[in-house]
């Protein structure tokens, strides 16, 4: 384990948040990939989303064994694919940075270390990200996904994906004022919606080059249902920077947009999803 007190005179709080429904099956592996950073100054704020399988017990658990864990439960699943309950959870943190962990997901044991300092030696930049090391459901490695590292790189993509693993950031608390997602849809893309409007608001981001949090690809992921509607709510999402924001995509990125959106409205839907995985391997999204 590191010493953090090497590197920082004062080793500021980092408040992790974690939203949970029903996530029994990897929720263990999640807390304890937390529990168990380099970095140890933090907090580890979990929201129990209206779970009903043996998530509470599980956390029960990590309460009795670890004082830096905080749990808050919600009767109800509060939709909006966890952003609403990451928004209940960083009302809560009092760290100086808030970092994001979803409950299937492993953070790799030096992830907190080497944002906070990658945001302690650069103040200007509000946000930093990372690469993903994707891993199927019993862990074994698939891959690495990349993104763009500079904040110009990472704005001039956010038409073709979200350029920035919402999973993987970390950023400065009491920045924004209000929730850090704005909530629009029940299922999903309030992520990809709320990123880009703090970077167009004038807030600077970053991506480092190498995977910090091991991403799950399972067959519960939200792309593997009903991609059609989702993916017209996806291009309502992308129309809305261009019609909302004065967003000017690439032409690049246009045609590839809009030769996924052929295929998906051209193919049936039992289809898709082997079209789809093809394009993400592709686009490396």
């Amino acid at each position: 384990m590191s010493n953090n007190n090497a590197i920082y005179s004062s080793p500021p709080l980092v408040s992790v948040i974690m939203p949970v429904y029903n996530g029994e099956r990897y929720l263990a592996q999640s807390i304890e990939s937390v529990l168990s950073q380099s970095y140890t100054n933090l907090e580890l704020i979990i929201v129990n989303n209206g779970s009903t399988d043996g998530t509470a017990n599980i956390l029960d658990q990590f309460l009795k064994r670890d004082n830096r864990v905080r749990v808050i439960f919600h009767p109800e699943p509060l939709g909006h694919a966890g952003e609403a309950a990451s928004n209940l959870a960083s009302r809560q943190a009092k760290g100086k940075y808030i970092a994001k962990l979803d409950a299937d997901d492993i953070a790799l044991p030096q992830r907190l270390e080497k944002q906070v300092s990658f945001l302690e030696a650069n103040p200007s930049i509000f946000l930093v990200g990372s690469y993903l090391e994707l891993i199927d459901s019993n862990g074994k490695k698939l891959g690495i996904r990349s993104y763009p590292l500079s904040n110009k790189a990472i704005y001039q993509e956010f038409y073709l994906r979200l350029p920035l693993a919402n999973p993987a950031i970390m950023y400065r608390n009491g920045v924004i004022s209000g929730d850090f997602y704005i909530l629009r849809h029940k299922l999903f893309t309030d992520d990809y919606y709320s990123l880009f409007v703090h970077i167009h608001n004038g807030l600077t981001f970053a991506n480092l080059d190498e995977p910090l949090t091991k991403y799950r690809i399972h067959n519960t992921n939200t792309v593997f249902s009903n991609l059609r509607k989702k993916w017209e709510i996806n291009m309502r999402v992308k129309q809305s920077f261009v019609r909302d924001f004065g967003y000017s995509p690439t032409l690049i990125h246009k045609l590839i947009i809009s030769l996924i959106s052929a295929v998906i409205y051209t193919f049936p839907e039992s289809f898709l999803i082997r079209v789809m995985n093809q394009a993400r391997k592709i686009l490396n999204a």
